[in-house]
């Protein structure tokens, strides 16, 4: 199996409140947002890093992203 890296999306923009009760605590991640959004998967992890800072610095709503790894 190929390795693939993969950019998700937090899905409510929101930062993380430690006092939030275990079953809020905003964590929820996605790889699309919506229908016209996009997957964003690539072969390196320089490749993905590089997308997820481009996706931070165009979001305005301090929405979190994180990279992980999938196999395909």
């Amino acid at each position: 199996m190929a390795t693939k890296y993969r950019v998700y999306k937090q899905l409510i923009p929101a930062a993380y409140d430690g006092t939030d009760p275990s079953w809020a605590k905003r964590q929820i991640w996605v790889s699309k947002l919506n229908s016209s959004d996009t997957v964003d998967e690539y072969d390196t992890q320089a490749e993905a890093d590089t997308q997820k800072a481009t996706l931070e610095a165009a979001d305005p709503t301090a929405r979190q992203y994180k990279v992980e790894t999938v196999e395909v």
